[in-house]
């Protein structure tokens, strides 16, 4: 195209979403041309799953640039976030930098380490026709319910770290002994490697997932541990990205022919062989794991070594845009919700109202109220068929499928007639296909501790509400 002058270019007085806009992308100084239905904020990114069709994988439907560029608009990835909650975003190429160009810290002396967006957004989940939908936009979508997401993060390695001396949950990697993980001491017995009997740099556990909440809130207003509704909001948005709910389907390196995500993540840490006689199923994965993929999707592997140095388990840790293990190596205890059992072993699930409150999972009666679900084998496991995203609670609500259909993912209900349920997410590192992220586990209590279960930190600048709004068009 020849030479013009600026002032020669007819100047449009509207844009129409199908057309193109020149400018300059920040990250990598690169210059282009933008759909821009992306500068009007217009369409949604959405997927949908035939209602009685058992396959996991999802189509693409509505703005295909929407959903091409979701990542970028939501700025998906990692940063560092103080107590007061103002974030700094790391590079998306290098977590020891900061976007800026500056050297980062990642050992809590420029704030934690966590993962999350920088924007509000919302959600919705609607049934029509024979589908189910899933769309996520920084607008409301119209004349469906909506969740509004505000600005959060959680720890950027899904599990929580314990400042010793100060008595705070962290997100951070550091060896120093003020943040040993496991229980806080080091492992007196084991085939394991020495610096995982050491503990140092590893993941805290030994902890009820009601008390990672209160270590969380020691941090101040606006934070906590575990909390569900990050947990759902990290699912919908792999469901509609990657599009599938098989999050262990193998990982594909490639675009499909739209240039959108496609398959899974691998396994993940789920296969650890011996994992009794390698350290007494304490943490096996240190928190730097995977930190070399900075924002990336993809696997990273961790030798996991024993006493002589031989490598017993090539551990798969699965990045999503930089959230590191995001199922299969701890469970993942969730605040914020409970479940009640009833006389017919049934489960009813409570959640909290906002995040900013103290949470006391005995008082039910001042949360809200999302669903039930009554296991159909009680004692065993099951495949999730259907969840219950009331609320954004993310919970099984009905069983039947199996490790390759519909999500994919375990679900256990215990055989309790009574008693409170801390929900636990992700699945440990021999759980195997029953892994995921819609990985439910319902046979402990708010106070169980265990050498394989933690909580990670999570925060929110704003608050959440449970309650979903219906927006005009």
């Amino acid at each position: 195209m020849a030479k013009k002058k600026l002032g020669s270019y007819e100047h449009f007085t509207s844009i129409d979403n199908e057309d193109v806009v020149f400018g300059k992308k920040t990250s990598g100084s690169k210059y282009g041309f933008f759909p821009a239905s992306l500068i009007h904020g217009n369409g949604y990114a959405c997927r949908r799953w035939l209602l009685d069709g058992s396959s996991p994988t999802g189509e693409a439907v509505g703005n295909l640039d929407y959903l091409r560029n979701l990542p970028n608009l939501l700025g998906l990835g990692c940063y560092l976030v103080d107590d007061a909650h103002a974030r700094k975003k790391l590079d998306p190429t290098n977590h020891y930098k900061l976007a800026t160009g500056e050297t980062a810290k990642l050992d809590g002396s420029m704030g934690q380490y966590m993962w999350g967006w920088r924007t509000p957004f919302y959600i919705a989940y609607w049934i029509e026709g024979e589908y189910q939908y899933m769309g996520i936009s920084l607008k409301p979508i119209p004349g469906k319910e909506c969740y509004k997401v505000p600005v959060a993060s959680i720890s950027a390695f899904h599990a929580g770290v314990m400042d010793r001396t100060n008595d705070k949950l962290c997100s951070l990697i550091s060896t120093d002994a003020q943040y040993r993980g496991g229980g806080g001491s080091a492992l007196a017995s084991g085939n394991a490697s020495a610096d995982n009997l050491s503990m140092l740099g590893y993941p805290a556990t030994v902890l009820g997932t009601a008390t990672f909440e209160q270590k969380g809130a020691n941090r101040g207003s606006g934070w906590g541990a575990g909390w569900y509704w990050i947990d759902t909001v990290i699912a919908t948005l792999f469901y509609v990205i990657m599009g599938t709910k098989n999050c262990q389907a193998s990982y594909n390196a490639n675009k499909d022919a739209n240039g959108l995500y496609q398959g899974g993540l691998g396994s993940g840490v789920s296969g650890m062989p011996s994992w009794d006689t390698y350290n007494n199923y304490y943490p096996v994965i240190p928190t730097s794991a995977g930190v070399e993929l900075a924002d990336g999707v993809g696997i990273s592997y961790y030798p996991v070594k024993n006493a002589s140095g031989t490598t017993v388990y090539n551990a798969p840790v699965p990045v999503f845009f930089g959230l590191k293990n995001p199922y299969g190596h701890l469970w993942h205890g969730k605040n914020r919700i409970v479940g009640v059992k009833q006389s017919d072993a049934s489960y009813r699930f409570f959640v909290a109202k906002s995040s900013l409150t103290t949470w006391d999972y005995s008082k039910t009666s001042e949360m809200l109220h999302v669903g039930d679900w009554l296991p159909g084998n009680a004692g065993n496991w099951e495949y999730s068929k259907t969840l219950n995203f009331n609320g954004l609670a993310g919970m099984p609500s009905s069983t039947g499928a199996t490790s390759s259909t519909y999500y994919c993912d375990g679900a256990y209900g215990d055989t309790a007639t009574s008693g409170s349920r801390a929900p636990l997410g992700a699945g440990f590192a021999s759980h195997g296909d029953v892994v995921g992220l819609a990985f439910f586990y319902g046979g402990y209590a708010p106070s169980t501790a265990n050498a394989y279960l933690s909580s990670s930190l999570c925060e929110v600048d704003g608050d959440f509400n449970p309650v979903p709004q219906v927006y005009a068009a």
